[in-house]
């Protein structure tokens, strides 16, 4: 995968052979060639060298494991080595059996053969493995497109991040020139080659074109969002007023603090563990609570309130009362009176 090329002779083999030893590292039966640790499905015993080449001798072969091979669920051997040169060979100076590898689908390049795709699994590993960086950097660029046009660039990138993409692209590039150690997968991207500088030029346009309209529709949405808030703030607001547990003039400061705790992405929240829960709860609960700031109950009888700008009976929680307070009753009985409407309409009118 590399594009190293590397000569084998009959003394490598042979040297192979002799230089194995359980004792040292005892190679694994395997599926694939995996990188890390993979389940073993049994391990070879000893090795042989014959007409054919190199032959392992498996021993306590995994039942499961055995079955899937004898139905020839995974026909191709290859096998992993360590390079001679390898700082963790356990016989440095030879090719030394790191695992064998059974494959599945992937047939090769020259019949007859077992599957040899020639990879680096590690510094001074020479593994037989598959290649499919373009394939698989082709495969996640179309699902990311997908998602783009289903969900929005930005759950794209928390889902499929662009950079991640495009190093799959640069690993598959930097891995060229590429053996045919297998049937070669013809590379999704192939097309770009063909393309002409105005066809990558308006491709450019309409991917450019495509996010600023998924950016104005997520904008769009956010605006909408923030609007229903407000919205249900204000109605709440309206309510404390209504109820005399809120003054007007501070309505405007709590419409806009209820607003600031849920405009995010995510809530404001306290509280720690299962007791956390939104800032918005919170301040709802307290000013909910609250005592009544102003007393709109009508003290007077209506026939008595003359012309709405008299003095009536009234019961006050305070000894010297406010003036402006007592005009403000006043008009506001008047006006309910002359229009028939609730007398705290008739307040919340005046102020």
């Amino acid at each position: 995968m590399s594009g190293a090329s590397i000569n084998f002779s009959e003394a490598d083999l042979a040297a192979t052979v002799s230089a194995y030893d359980p004792a040292l590292h005892e190679a694994p039966l395997v599926f694939g060639h995996p990188k890390h640790d993979a389940p073993a499905g049994g391990w070879v015993k000893s090795l042989a060298s014959c007409a054919d080449g190199l032959e392992a001798v498996p021993h306590e072969v995994d039942p499961a494991f055995a079955e899937l091979v004898a139905n020839k669920r995974y026909k191709k051997i290859s096998a992993s080595f360590y390079h001679p040169a390898a700082p963790n060979n356990p016989v440095p100076g030879v090719y030394y059996l790191r695992h064998v590898g059974f494959l599945g689908a992937q047939p090769p390049s020259v019949k007859g053969l077992r599957a040899i795709e020639l990879g680096d699994a590690e510094e001074g590993v020479i593994e037989f493995a598959d290649f499919g960086h373009e394939t698989s950097a082709s495969l996640w660029r179309r699902l990311r497109d997908w998602m783009i046009g289903e969900r929005g660039l930005e759950v794209a990138d928390q889902i499929i991040p662009d950079w991640q993409i495009n190093s799959l692209a640069e690993t598959a590039c930097s891995d060229d020139p590429r053996p045919s150690f297998t049937e070669p997968t013809p590379p999704a991207a192939t097309e770009d080659s063909t393309l002409t500088p105005e066809e990558i030029a308006a491709m450019q346009a309409e991917n450019k074109r495509l996010q600023g309209q998924v950016q104005q529709h997520q904008e769009q949405e956010r605006k909408s969002r923030l609007e229903g808030i407000h919205t249900a703030n204000v109605a709440f607001a309206e309510e404390l007023i209504g109820a005399g547990k809120l003054l007007p003039k501070h309505s405007a400061a709590l419409i806009a603090v209820l607003d600031f705790a849920e405009s995010g992405d995510a809530p404001l929240e306290f509280g720690e563990g299962n007791d956390r829960q939104p800032v918005v709860e919170g301040l709802k609960a307290i000013f909910t609570d609250l005592p009544k700031q102003i007393d709109f109950a009508e003290k007077a009888s209506k026939d008595r309130h003359g012309d709405g700008r008299q003095v009536v009976d009234l019961e006050f929680a305070e000894k010297n009362t406010d003036p402006g307070r007592l005009d403000l009753h006043q008009r506001a009985t008047a006006l309910a009176a002359e229009k028939n409407i609730p007398y705290e309409s008739a307040v919340r009118q005046l102020i």
